[in-house]
């Protein structure tokens, strides 16, 4: 009241001062407002992010499986001996003052304060000098009792105690069964050291199916600003590993660990759990890989090649071999230079996967083709053409050889015997837009889309409306025996399944579903029997195609001398007893090519399928620089068919894949 009464007076310079000072209580007021309502949230929150350290979880990687449950990829645990460095702050602590001591006694004229201080850079010099001669001893020793000496290294150990020593640091790694046992004998209850469990990428199989599953590699993918440390994970780079890797690496985990003012660890505590990566289940069959593979490698030649097995029923890959290939497992530690050379070798390219990526030109196993646009174009299968043992269009023109040799041809034969001549001369009366048009009514030379990320090309097969624009006319006798166009192994599986279903074109399917080790819930990845096409063919014309196939392989030679089939010889050795009751229908073939940057001459080829009766498989085999289509790829097919049919006698028909409602029919959008 007194002030109150003041103010009223006649005293009028009081009132100036009374309205600053409110002024200034009301401004106090309103920013002690800000302070502890408005902004208290973001100071704890920086409050938090000072005292607390996130860390990254990663979560167990799922596995990848056959069509029958055998795992191809999985994850297996690797133990590695650790140090916590919170618990060693007495040995630094202890070894820091010796080392002073000394250093104060040999360097005094270095010394501030009148001879008391060691000045701070230095100072901070000896902090890491003695860490690290007490990390080195308990490396040195450590290493020593699990008979795996080792030394410190330095710059690694100063890396991480800089940045991450809220986070035990790694003394010896990949610790085996023994090593284990060592350690919890000789090591166990002792301060700051424990054993961790991590998990690494296995593959048991090695080499079985690599170029399909891929690999791993640890992840460099930067640590966010929510994230202070990222424990070691993996991140799939190529094949089904890189394709399906988010639903394989499952949800990460994080936990926050509370550190105190010298960043060392406090506690910890797990804010989300991590949850496993689902399983993903491939159609292969991992009896019939293996057949595939052994088959191959038995090649005559360094074998760099490709063998594919599918079931025309419904498109599934059963098999998918390439050669040569790599074993995924060097690459999760991380390769040698010596691994990394072979692995970049431009004439073998392991990496490579030949089956679905390599283009090749198809060779005679193309006459199928050809052979259905000239039946369609009038041609009387019993029409008789005399060939001289090659085709040349003038006296000045190129000259194309044949294999066949002279003589009398009519359809059948000049199919077995595989006659250059006959199907130039009919497929120059057909058209060469004919023939790429009914190539491309099996959509040759164009993607299937199947989901393993490695089709780059599918291949070139001009559009029946390019011949005499951007394609030459002029290139008919070359496409009619497989020349000058290119296709992969997995095209000419599509291809030979159409002609053993009788004219359904599937999309091909390696990958079926996933599943969740958690809960068993099961989602679909890849719809079963996506029809791409129905593929148009008189059935006469197929029938007559068929019996053609089949004769390649069962036609020996007649009592004239005249040669049988190209692979008869190969199905008929003695020696395979087992295909007596399983007969199978093919077409050889020999490309060459003319290609500049081409490291190979030539292209082998066996298509197939059986039994003929009731076909249930497709078998490509194709060679890089073989012999002939005949003696090169023809016996590896025969192996992988000897293999499956003494399966199938002991009851290991291959399982059908989880099926879902098939009512999607685009491919997959990888």
């Amino acid at each position: 009241m007194f002030v109150y009464d003041r103010l009223k007076g006649d005293s009028g310079r009081l009132r100036p001062i009374a309205v600053i000072v409110a002024a200034g209580m009301f401004i106090l007021l309103a920013g002690l407002w800000f302070v502890q309502i408005v902004y208290a949230q973001r100071f704890q929150s920086n409050m938090i992010k000072q005292s607390y350290r996130t860390v990254r979880i990663p979560a167990i990687r799922g596995k990848i499986l056959d069509r029958n449950g055998n795992v191809l990829a999985d994850d297996q645990p690797h133990y590695n001996a650790i140090l916590y460095l919170e618990d060693l702050q007495a040995q630094f602590d202890a070894q820091y003052s010796s080392s002073a001591k000394m250093f104060m006694k040999e360097h005094p004229e270095a010394l501030t304060n009148k001879g008391k201080t060691i000045p701070a850079a230095t100072r901070q010099g000896l902090h890491y000098a003695a860490d690290c001669a007490v990390v080195s001893n308990i490396t040195r020793r450590v290493s020593t009792i699990l008979s795996q000496p080792r030394l410190l290294n330095t710059n690694g150990f100063l890396r991480h105690y800089k940045d991450y020593p809220y986070v035990p640091f790694q003394l010896v790694p990949n610790l085996d069964i023994r090593q284990v046992a060592m350690f919890s004998e000789q090591l166990s209850g002792q301060p700051a050291l424990e054993l961790e469990t991590q998990p690494v990428r296995f593959y048991p199989h090695g080499t079985v199916a690599a170029n399909l599953i891929g690999y791993v590699q640890k992840s460099d993918a930067p640590i966010s600003s929510e994230i202070s440390f990222t424990m070691p994970d993996f991140q799939g780079r190529s094949g089904v590993e890189r394709v399906y890797d988010e639903q394989l690496r499952g949800q990460p985990g994080e936990k926050s660990v509370l550190v105190n003012n010298l960043n060392y660890r406090q506690r910890e505590h797990v804010d989300a759990p991590d949850l496993p990566g689902s399983d993903v289940y491939l159609t292969i069959d991992l009896d019939i890989q293996k057949a595939a593979e052994r088959a191959l490698a038995s090649a005559q030649y360094e074998t760099r090649g490709a063998v594919v097995v599918m079931d025309p029923r419904n498109g599934d890959v059963l098999a998918l071999a390439s050669a040569p290939t790599f074993d995924p497992n060097e690459f999760v530690p991380g390769l040698t230079q010596t691994e990394a050379a072979l692995l970049g070798d431009k004439v073998l390219t392991p990496q490579l996967n030949r089956a679905v990526s390599g283009t090749y030109p198809p060779g005679s196993t193309f006459k199928i083709i050809t052979a259905i646009a000239c039946l369609e174009s009038g041609l009387n299968p019993d029409e008789v053409y005399e060939s001289k043992g090659y085709y040349q269009a003038s006296p000045t023109s190129r000259r194309i050889g044949d294999t066949a040799g002279p003589g009398q041809f009519n359809f059948q034969r000049a199919f077995y015997r595989s006659s250059n001549p006959y199907f130039i001369y009919y497929g120059q009366k057909a058209g060469l837009r004919k023939v790429l048009e009914v190539a491309h009514r099996f959509h040759l030379g164009e993607k299937t889309h199947i989901s393993t990320g490695q089709e780059p090309s599918g291949g070139s097969v001009p559009a029946a409306d390019s011949v005499g624009l951007t394609f030459p006319l002029s290139s008919t006798a070359d496409v009619c025996i497989g020349q000058e166009i290119t296709t992969t192994p997995l095209q000419m599986a599509c291809m030979i399944s159409v002609i053993a279903n009788g004219g359904t074109l599937y999309w091909p399917r390696v990958v079926s579903h996933s599943r969740s080790p958690d809960t068993g819930e099961t989602t679909e990845l890849v719809a079963q029997g996506r029809v791409r096409d129905h593929v148009q063919i008189n059935p006469r014309h197929l029938e007559i195609i068929r019996q053609a196939m089949l004769a390649d392989t069962e036609l020996p030679e007649n009592s004239k001398g005249e040669l049988g089939g190209t692979a008869y010889t190969f199905f008929h050795n003695g020696h395979t007893p087992d295909l007596s009751n399983f007969r199978v229908a093919g077409k050889t073939g020999t490309a060459e090519v003319k290609s500049a940057g081409s490291n190979y001459k030539h292209v082998t080829w066996f298509d197939s399928y059986g039994p003929f009766e009731n076909p249930r498989y497709v078998i490509i085999v194709m060679v890089e620089d073989g012999h002939f289509g005949g003696p090169t790829c023809a016996p590896v097919a025969e192996k992988i068919y000897e293999a499956i049919i003494k399966r199938e006698r002991n009851g290991g028909v291959p399982s059908q894949s989880k099926t879902f409602a098939q009512n999607s029919p685009a491919p997959p959008n990888h």
